[in-house]
C-alpha cells in the first residue's frame, strides 16, 4: 500500500469517526419521566340499584334510571327509577352501571370495581324524605387505609316518607380522600323513594 492510500485511508477513517461522534451527541436525549395520564370519566347510560330486605329477602325492590342519549338529545327515562321500601329496614344495595350503547351491554360497574381507588359514590336525600333513609357504604378500596367504594351499600329506613335520593359517582383520580369534594362527576341521577308501612 503506497503512502497517498494510507493518507487516504487515514483521512476516511477520520471523517467517520468524526460523523459517528456527531451523530451519537445529536442523538443523547435529557431522560424524562413520564407519569401517565389518570383515567378519564366513565361513560354511563344507565344506572340500576337493586335493594333486598335483610330480614325477608323476597322483599327485593329494583330501580333503574336510563338515558340512552347521554347528549341530551332526548331526555333520561325515570319511569322506573322509583324505589318501594318497608320502614324500620335495613336494606342491603347494589349498585348497577351500565353503557348500552354498546351491543352487549357494557358493564361499567366492574370497570369502577377495579379502578376503586379512583372513584367514590355519593348520597343526598331530598328534605321530604329528611332523615328516614340513612346510606351506609360497605365495600372498600384498596387505599391505605381502605376508603370508601359504594357499590354495595346498606340502606336503613326509619319513618314512613316520600322523596329523591340523589347518587353521584365523583371521579378522583389521585385526589381521592373519603371525602365527595374532590374530582369531577361521572353520574348524578335522582331516584324516588316510597318508604311504607
Amino acid at each position: 500500500m503506497n503512502k497517498k492510500s494510507i493518507v487516504q485511508l487515514s483521512a476516511f477513517a477520520l471523517i467517520a469517526a468524526t460523523v459517528a461522534m456527531l451523530l451519537i451527541a445529536s442523538c443523547k436525549k435529557e431522560e424524562k419521566t413520564v407519569t401517565p395520564a389518570p383515567p378519564g370519566n366513565e361513560f354511563l347510560t344507565t344506572t340500576i340499584l337493586t335493594c333486598i330486605n335483610t330480614n325477608a329477602p323476597y322483599d327485593t325492590t329494583v330501580g333503574t334510571w336510563r338515558d340512552l342519549t347521554p347528549d341530551d338529545t332526548n331526555p333520561p327515562d325515570t319511569s322506573k327509577a322509583v324505589l318501594n321500601l318497608k320502614k324500620n329496614t335495613v336494606y342491603h344495595v347494589s349498585i348497577g352501571l351500565l353503557d348500552e350503547t354498546k351491543s352487549p351491554s357494557g358493564d361499567i360497574g366492574s370497570d369502577i370495581l377495579a379502578r376503586g381507588n379512583y372513584h367514590l359514590f355519593c348520597f343526598n336525600t331530598s328534605s321530604s324524605l329528611g332523615s328516614n333513609l340513612a346510606v351506609t357504604r360497605t365495600d372498600h378500596d384498596t387505599n391505605n387505609p381502605p376508603l370508601a367504594i359504594g357499590l354495595k351499600d346498606d340502606f336503613t329506613t326509619t319513618n314512613v316518607g316520600d322523596g329523591f335520593l340523589e347518587v353521584i359517582l365523583r371521579h378522583q383520580p389521585n385526589l381521592k380522600n373519603g371525602s365527595c369534594d374532590p374530582g369531577s362527576t361521572d353520574l348524578d341521577v335522582n331516584f324516588r323513594i316510597h318508604i311504607t308501612n
